[in-house]
């Protein structure tokens, strides 16, 4: 009985010590995000009032809020799309195994382990309205310096851009994976079928990367939703508040305005946003 008991607690006591980590990290702040959303206080005063849902009543009239989301909307769109497709693409383009795409594989994956203040910080040198390096290039064209980061449509292009750079040689590898496990005899078919490359690619490729197509705009989408450090360094959610998304506005509405009750309850709408668009992900794919 004893050893019966023994084996199975073995793989429990295993799993304890992160699912301890998780649950003091990750669940238990959750707990308290949700329920500081429902009073009103501050850090000094602590929970001064319980107010029930009328910090996510004045959430629907709350200029800032609203801006803030639909850019951010707009902007995961955006990313998302042109991540999947990049990353795809150079994924089908770097598939074969040789030095030069081992190489290509390395340039590509580099910004992924950059951190993403480094990455701003990059970004923000290349397309400084004065200093950076992009308009210095121009001038020496002949060209007049473009406003990057000072013009509202500039700006929000230059952040999107930085923003896939960041991201896509992460998805990339997972894509290369998904390829490997396709069947090379499925190609060797079609070619005998007389299938073209692009035919193969949409009859073959394409379907069968559903599972890891779905996997990757499942987690492009939840990272563009907690995008944050590279938008701060890069243009600071400006010109005026053209790229300020939903986790600088939960920031700066926390700890420039002493609100974290406020905040919580702005952190709760972006957790259920992220939570039901997985949901309608998941589903999609199980009709699938």
């Amino acid at each position: 009985m004893g050893h019966k008991l023994g084996k199975l607690l073995t793989p429990y006591l295993f799993v304890a010590p992160n699912t301890l980590i998780f649950g003091i990290f990750v669940v238990l702040p959750m707990a308290y995000g949700l329920v500081y959303s429902f009073y009103r206080g501050n850090f000094i005063g602590g929970l001064q009032q319980f107010v029930g849902l009328g910090n996510y009543q004045q959430l629907l009239q709350d200029r800032a809020f609203l801006t803030s989301l639909s850019h951010t909307f707009v902007y995961v769109v955006l990313v998302v799309c042109l991540v999947v497709v990049l990353s795809l693409a150079l994924a089908i383009a770097l598939r074969a195994t040789s030095l030069g795409t081992a190489l290509a594989r390395i340039g590509f994956y580099l910004p992924v382990i950059l951190s993403p203040v480094v990455v701003g910080v990059a970004w923000r040198w290349m397309f400084s309205s004065d200093l950076g390096v992009i308009n210095a290039v121009l001038s020496s064209l002949g060209q007049s310096p473009i406003p990057w980061l000072t013009d509202i449509n500039w700006a929000r292009a230059v952040v999107i851009l930085a923003s896939v750079w960041s991201m896509v040689g992460f998805y990339m590898v997972i894509f290369i994976g998904g390829l490997n496990t396709i069947p090379a005899e499925l190609y060797q078919a079609a070619e005998v079928d007389g299938a073209n490359p692009r035919q193969q690619f949409w009859q073959i490729t394409l379907p069968l990367l559903t599972p890891t197509t779905l996997m990757v705009t499942i987690l492009a989408t939840i990272n563009s939703f907690k995008a944050f450090e590279i938008i701060l360094v890069l243009t600071n959610g400006g010109p005026g508040d053209a790229t300020r998304l939903l986790v600088q506005n939960i920031y700066q509405t926390a700890f420039e305005g002493a609100n974290p009750t406020y905040a919580s309850a702005q952190s709760v709408v972006l957790f259920g946003i992220l939570m039901l668009l997985t949901l309608v992900q998941l589903r999609i794919s199980r009709e699938d």
